[in-house]
């Protein structure tokens, strides 16, 4: 009956050849409409080419509509269900439920379904949608070059604040570093100034004014301009530099105007730039320009271009990773009363990039150096890039010249020449060197490709500083390792940063002995696969030679040893990277109340002289057994003379695992047991309890 939809059951009787319940008529209009389908599947060539440019249509006339609109129009059941004879089933049921008067339009589905079975298509993430050009007014010139730089859609805070610079509001945006921030207000910007026709008269003062807190920051924005216009003159002014290249460009005319407030302000004094005729201001990272002390020239800066309570006032830009309630303060001076605030942080959630891994390595500053060295061979390569923060110059410099660092290293601080500075960030850019130790020049802002590596020698004195730095790595959607080196004593400062920044640092200990020869051997592997066979051809007597007198195995582990560098192997404690020391594991079957019976069951095998070799006993996570360091002269002695039980189970630990916390062990630091000791029991245990009171209490 026409109008009538009919069950799953009814539909499949007509399918297996049970039509006569229904009428002559229905029955030839259902003949019908599958000889329009195969006739339609013939001329399917023609029908895509209607169907592209049916599709072009509707995006000109709705530019804001998600693509693909043809692939909405079918229900979600349809899209999840693509078997054709589920598929005939429901175009039939269409066709009945109509009386047939749709049989067109019921075809065209079909044949868009069938399409899709053919040819199916990528799925799409809700951020691509979002993000696609199309829902944007960009110039194609401009989608072109940001392409070209390997932008396929906007990322979330270029989402979010695009409609907001384009429309001349007031903003404030704050997002995860590493997240796209330049890009938010480069490409409206550079929009609005293309759009309007760019302005080529010699000596035209900036339409933009882009203030950044370092010099390298200024030139990593202005090269993100460059690289999605080609019509507008941007420049860059930074102190350390020739003033002469400076004042030609102002002759010449400006469109956008990127630098730092130090030398922004020079020009003015000496009367050389006019900022009257600004339209746009930005402060990139604008919480550390004003935390450094340039507050006072900013607002210098600023007075030129603003007059008070003035409508005719630029536009005003605030972006930075952090921002502090002061900043806002401190911000409502340049701003109009209703300004937009986007906040893609928030106050409770994780504030470094969600794409970075945080570890956290105890070791003592004595040993920092040579394990800093073993970290980057492990986590990094020699093939990898990693950059070193310090929280000195001198530290910088002492560790670019120390022999752990197998790779090539350069530093990167404030006394280092400005030319200097270009030259090495240049260079790690293009992977001429791998290795970059730097102070907090370099923490904010720069978008070095494919960093591996982040590396903080300590814990910083503030939280934003962190965030920054774990930013170097795991930008634009890659991930990345930032590691923390502590001492004990800044155990407290790492669980504040931890708390502050809403993370939590994965303790973990010196990759071990296995780990690092596995590190470098591969390391050498790859370094072999790049020899040319003319060069192997001239060491192939010699190689022969010395397979004949040491065997295959052993010529070529010496050969892989001798390249390494790995002459000798020095053992590290896991727990807290001491040298000369190995991690060991006693796992137990059941759960143990106090650390003593761990003591216990050691010296029931090993002996009552082992005390003065177990050193730094920790509990497991779950006290189902412990770990501690011995010397590595004693690991050979402790493995002959163990023997693993139904209870005991006794290994050397190839990774740190995670520990039971500082509270339930921090009377068994020194690695002495608490009880169980002959003929003093009673009294160590009543020395145990003090100590634990004691520990507690200081935290």
């Amino acid at each position: 009956m026409p109008g009538k939809l009919l069950s799953l059951s009814d539909q499949e009787d007509m399918e297996n050849g049970s039509a006569a319940e229904y009428s002559e008529t229905e029955h030839k209009k259902h003949k019908k409409h599958k000889k329009e389908k195969k006739e339609k599947k013939k001329s399917k060539k023609s029908e895509k080419r209607k169907k592209h440019k049916r599709e072009h249509s509707e995006e000109a006339t709705d530019p804001i509509s998600p693509p693909k609109p043809k692939k909405q129009k079918l229900s979600d059941e349809e899209d999840a269900n693509s078997d054709s004879s589920v598929q005939e089933r429901r175009e039939l049921s269409s066709v009945i439920t109509n009386g047939f008067s749709e049989a067109k339009t019921t075809s065209q589905s079909g044949e868009e379904s069938g399409e899709c079975e053919s040819e199916p298509e990528q799925e799409l993430t809700l951020e691509q949608r979002e993000g696609a050009f199309s829902n944007f007014q960009i110039a194609k010139g401009t989608v072109d070059l940001l392409k070209a730089r390997g932008v396929e859609y906007l990322f979330p805070i270029q989402v979010k604040t695009f409609d907001h610079v384009s429309s001349g509001k007031d903003l404030i945006a704050q997002a995860r570093t590493g997240t796209g921030k330049t890009f938010s207000f480069a490409i409206p910007l550079i929009e609005k100034l293309q759009g309007n026709g760019p302005d080529k008269c010699r000596g035209r003062s900036p339409k933009v004014l882009v203030l950044t807190p370092t010099r390298e920051l200024a030139l990593q924005v202005t090269k993100d301009f460059k690289d999605i216009t080609r019509q507008l003159s941007i420049v860059c002014f930074y102190g350390g530099t020739a003033y002469n290249a400076q004042i030609a460009s102002m002759r010449n005319g400006i469109d956008i105007l990127v630098g730092t407030p130090g030398r922004i302000k020079d020009h003015l004094q000496n009367n050389k730039l006019d900022l009257t005729k600004l339209k746009h201001v930005v402060l990139d990272e604008v919480d550390q320009m004003l935390d450094m002390g340039f507050a006072e020239q900013v607002e210098e800066i600023l007075k030129v271009a603003y007059k008070k309570d003035s409508p005719e006032n630029p536009q005003t830009l605030l972006f930075s990773a952090t921002c502090p309630s002061w900043v806002y303060d401190v911000a409502k001076k340049y701003m109009r009363p209703k300004f937009e605030q986007i906040d893609l942080i928030g106050k409770k959630t994780q504030k470094t990039a969600t794409t970075v891994e945080h570890l956290a390595i105890e070791c003592h500053w004595s040993q920092r150096e040579a394990v800093i060295g073993d970290v980057i061979q492990v986590y990094s390569g020699s093939h990898g890039r990693t950059i070193v923060f310090c929280e000195t110059k001198k530290d910088v410099d002492q560790l670019v010249l120390n022999s752990s660092i197998k790779q090539d290293a350069q530093g990167l601080h404030g006394d280092i020449p400005q030319k200097q500075r270009e030259v090495t960030l240049k260079g790690f850019r293009s992977g001429t060197f791998g290795v970059l130790v730097a102070t907090n020049v370099a923490a904010r802002g720069l978008d070095i490709p494919e960093v591996d590596l982040v590396i903080q020698s300590s814990p910083p004195k503030d939280v934003e500083s962190y965030i920054h730095r774990s930013g170097r790595t795991g930008r634009a959607g890659r991930t990345g390792v930032c590691i923390c080196f502590y001492q004990r004593k800044e155990a407290d400062q790492l669980r504040y940063v931890e708390q502050k920044a809403g993370i939590r640092l994965r303790r973990t200990g010196l990759p071990s002995v296995t780990y690092y020869i596995e590190a470098q051997s591969t390391t050498s592997i790859r370094f072999l696969d790049s020899i040319p066979e003319s060069a192997i051809e001239h060491f192939r007597p010699a190689a022969e030679r010395l397979i004949e007198e040491k065997g295959a195995v052993e010529a070529l582990a010496a050969a892989l040893a001798h390249i390494t560098g790995a002459k000798s192997i020095e053992q590290r404690s896991l727990l807290n990277s001491d040298a000369g020391f190995v991690t060991m594991l006693l796992t137990c079957s059941v759960e143990m109340h106090n650390i003593g019976y761990a003591w216990r069951g050691l010296k029931e095998q090993l002996g009552e002289d082992i005390e003065d070799k177990v050193k730094r006993m920790r509990f497991l996570k779950g006290k189902m057994g412990v770990c501690f360091d011995v010397p590595a002269a004693s690991v050979k002695e402790f493995q002959d003379n163990w023997v693993d039980s139904r209870r005991w189970q006794f290994s050397i630990a190839t990774e740190l695992p995670e520990l039971e916390g500082d509270k339930n062990s921090s009377d068994f630091r020194k690695g002495r047991p608490g009880g169980f000791r002959r003929n003093d029991r009673f009294r160590n245990r009543g020395q145990s309890k003090r100590n634990f009171g004691r520990s507690s209490n200081s935290r």
